[in-house]
């Protein structure tokens, strides 16, 4: 197997790459790996389905989505709230660029420590087609949010109580390499 950086881009790919780098929602890199797209997503769906319930990653990696299954937002849906340029740079690509990707979401009200907070986001993997036999994986993280307690809510989703205090924040980097090395174990990429 082969992974790191891949210096290589076609099409709609080479803008999405330069927005990916310069959006503060982007993964510090992408995983290039010996396996053509389909097989990449295959790969990524069964370690995913194969986690134990007790395993670290279980929910923060709780259900993936393949795009165009009828789970998979429609393209509408990622505009709102405005999205940020590298979701629109993705949105732009053809359907056919965008047919492997996967969409990673956590359990509901699932938090997991980084730098210092309880953080969440939804997982965005671009998978890209690369070379003969290759292929490059992105990384965005969508809707970061992080908890800072409980507060009370007179109009709470099920009524007045505490609830907790859920705010906008930025990107994780200890998060967005924990993905990497679950990506990387997944396909059996050695390290770079």
């Amino acid at each position: 197997m082969h992974c790191g950086m891949h210096g290589g881009m076609h099409g709609g790919a080479l803008l999405l790459t330069m927005l990916f780098a310069s959006s503060a929602a982007a993964q510090h890199g992408a995983l290039t790996v010996d396996h053509l797209p389909a097989q990449v997503q295959q790969t990524i769906l069964s370690a995913l389905q194969q986690q134990a319930p007790q395993a670290p990653d279980y929910r923060r990696y709780r259900l993936a989505i393949p795009y165009g299954s009828p789970l998979f937002p429609p393209d509408a849906d990622w505009l709102r709230p405005p999205a940020e340029k590298a979701v629109s740079a993705w949105l732009a690509l053809p359907a056919e660029q965008r047919r492997h990707d996967l969409l990673l979401m956590p359990d509901v009200d699932y938090y997991w420590p980084a730098e210092g907070r309880q953080y969440t986001c939804q997982f965005l993997i671009h998978i890209d087609a690369v070379g003969v036999q290759q292929s490059q994986l992105r990384i965005l993280q969508l809707r970061p949010r992080e908890t800072t307690g409980r507060s009370f809510k007179l109009l709470g989703r099920t009524g007045p109580g505490y609830y907790l205090d859920l705010r906008p924040t930025t990107p994780s980097a200890s998060s967005a390499a924990a993905l990497q090395e679950f990506l990387r174990a997944a396909l059996n990429a050695p390290h770079q």
